[in-house]
């Protein structure tokens, strides 16, 4: 799972190109990987561009506020 921070277009005049590509933050499990059943997450500083089109589906990350860079994935949502 990632975290969106940026999507732009990218236009390549002289190869009569655009690219949509999104600037992301990859989450990774913690040690414990689940809390109450959902999956328990940290945020890693491991950053990439990807294809906008890669995306395929949303997902409900909440923050566990009494803890530093722990999140949960709200599974019961959807």
């Amino acid at each position: 799972m990632y975290k969106n921070l940026l999507i732009a277009t990218i236009k390549i005049i002289e190869q009569n190109t655009t690219l949509n590509l999104a600037l992301v933050q990859w989450y990774d499990f913690k040690a414990n990987p689940y809390y109450h059943g959902c999956p328990r997450l940290e945020l890693i500083e491991n950053f990439n561009f990807i294809d906008v089109e890669a995306i395929q589906d949303t997902v409900h990350i909440i923050p566990r506020f009494n803890s530093n860079n722990e999140y949960l994935v709200n599974k019961f949502i959807f």
